[in-house]
């Protein structure tokens, strides 16, 4: 996926230039400003004071915003009623920046930006857009412009004109004043209020438009893009798409030459780690911050990060590191052994391949990875579950899950780190697993959506994927209670996948069937155990 956020003043051509963008490029427009001013628009409207945080917020809470197309173009509605037109009014102006302020006001509509980005390749604009909403953004631009050249513009396409494409386009100079006064108010406003305030990102590219044509400030950003794809940052525009693996959002990287701002960092960090180790909060927030392809090697009790144990390999790790997980395998491997004796059935088929898979599998209990990386741990085939970051609720957690190898990743964010981790383990000869059913699943009748894009991780790393099915393991604790059941497990591997092997061409073509394919086996190989194993669910 490909993901070029866009911020700047207001009027600098923030729209003009992701419109012209998206055409070009096939990605998907979101106009984030548009959102606040439907907002705007309806407490307007509604008779709701601008002036009132409590007011507005609970209406940007309640508002149901979508984008639409119609033969002129990209159209706005909100609570179902179509506003591209009433949203671009001189009092919405005037009252935007008021809005726009309120920090749950913001919040509300930062979650529907992040879950629009999601969908697919995007290109956004709109207020912090490369330091909030996409802060892993591979292209990150900054348009500005002189006060007056923006008063002019926006003047001019109030007339019904374009400027940028007529120089010689007039409009009412007394409007135009007025627009300008607007202007220099609300880049105050915008500026220097406590949430948000508008700030480009420490690594967006500045782009000063005031005597450019559209043409040229789209020609500097498509250049842009190619430069990170050169880079390996991104592959084409169009030709993959996010995905969600159980609510995480993800968008493919090369392992590791950008990252989020430091101020993610702080937010997602832990604290000390482990006997004087650093974590990834706190004053190593920056260092963070732009995290690096993992090299050089590892040592003990030297400072490890938690990112370090994420974007290394698990033979690179310290020997105490290595040791650690040793002594846990065997004895995770022997306890459920005795409570819960499991047995990989057509386990050859997982231990005699030496390339790098991704393994999807059906969620039923915690035994599940156990079995995994415990079955294959033994015959030096390292597993790499990917975990919701939730878990690292402590820096004791972050510490075990990130010496156990697993790759935590934020869900409903375009986290760009963990997808770029996996792609690597995945290079490196490692398997990552994942449950695209996203949660376990304890009935039959309870209602199942899969979440895709782990055929996409797959593809960036030229990986084949593995289906693997469990049956027994949902018994171990029965649905209503919390008292442990003992009884045999099995888990049965199926062949790799290969995308050679789909049928279909083209790059979306081929994740989406392979996403079909994949579960399709998983659920046929869970359906044999259940034949040959009566009762096990």
């Amino acid at each position: 996926m490909m993901i070029v956020a866009i911020d700047g003043p207001a009027g600098s051509g923030k729209s003009t230039t992701a419109h012209a963008i998206a055409d070009r490029c096939n990605l998907t427009f979101l106009d984030t400003g548009a959102m606040y001013r439907a907002v705007t628009w309806r407490c307007l409207d509604s008779g709701v004071d601008v002036s009132d945080g409590d007011a507005v917020s609970a209406v940007a809470e309640r508002a149901k915003i979508v984008f639409g197309k119609s033969a002129d173009g990209q159209t706005v509605s909100i609570d179902g009623q179509d506003v591209t037109r009433q949203i671009r009014t001189p009092e919405v102006d005037r009252n935007v920046s008021v809005v726009s302020a309120y920090p749950r006001v913001r919040e509300a509509m930062v979650a529907r930006q992040r879950e629009l980005g999601a969908a697919g390749d995007v290109v956004a604009e709109g207020r912090d857009i490369g330091t909030v909403v996409f802060p892993n953004a591979e292209v990150k631009v900054f348009l500005t412009a002189d006060a007056a050249a923006r008063a002019h513009r926006r003047a001019v396409q109030r007339e019904g004109k374009d400027a940028g494409r007529d120089a010689s386009a007039k409009a009412d100079a007394a409007e135009e004043q007025q627009i300008l006064a607007d202007l220099v108010r609300r880049d105050k406003l915008d500026s220097s209020r406590k949430e948000s305030p508008l700030k480009p990102a420490e690594d967006a590219h500045m782009i000063d438009n005031s005597a450019l044509t559209p043409e040229q400030v789209v020609q500097q950003i498509v250049d842009l893009m190619d430069a990170a794809r050169a880079k390996g940052e991104a592959p084409k525009a169009g030709e993959v798409a996010p995905f969600d693996n159980g609510g995480e959002s993800f968008s493919p990287k090369a392992s590791a030459d950008k990252a989020a701002p430091a101020n993610a960092a702080a937010k997602a960090g832990g604290s000390k780690d482990g006997a004087g180790e650093k974590g990834t909060g706190g004053p190593a927030a920056k260092a963070a911050a732009k995290p690096k392809a993992a090299a050089g090697r590892m040592r003990a009790f030297a400072g490890n990060t938690f990112d370090d144990y994420y974007d290394h390999g698990m033979k690179e790790f310290p020997l105490p590191a290595r040791a650690l997980l040793a002594v846990a395998a065997t004895i995770v491997w022997a306890v459920t052994k005795l409570l819960w004796p499991w047995r990989i059935e057509d386990v050859r088929l997982l231990r005699d391949d030496a390339r790098g898979r991704m393994i999807v599998m059906n969620h039923t209990s915690m035994l599940d990875p156990v079995v995994i990386i415990c079955g294959l741990y033994f015959h030096g085939i390292r597993v790499r579950p990917i975990s919701k970051s939730e878990f690292n609720k402590t820096s004791f957690v972050s510490w075990l899950f990130s010496r156990a190898g697993a790759i935590p990743v934020k869900r409903g964010t375009a986290d760009l780190k963990a997808v770029r981790r996996a792609q690597a383990a995945l290079q490196r000869g490692e398997c990552v697993l994942v449950f695209p059913e996203g949660t376990r699943i304890k009935s039959d009748d309870q209602p199942v959506t899969i979440h895709g894009g782990f055929a996409l991780m797959a593809q960036m790393a030229k990986a084949p994927v593995q289906p693997v099915a469990i049956v027994g393991a949902r018994d171990i604790t029965p649905k209503g209670t919390h008292w442990k059941r003992f009884g045999r497990v099995f888990c049965k591997a199926g062949e790799c996948i290969e995308f050679s092997d789909l049928g279909v061409r083209g790059r979306k073509q081929q994740a989406l069937r392979m996403e079909e394919v994949a579960m399709e086996r998983v659920y046929a190989l869970r359906d044999e155990l259940r034949r040959e194993h009566p009762g096990k669910m």
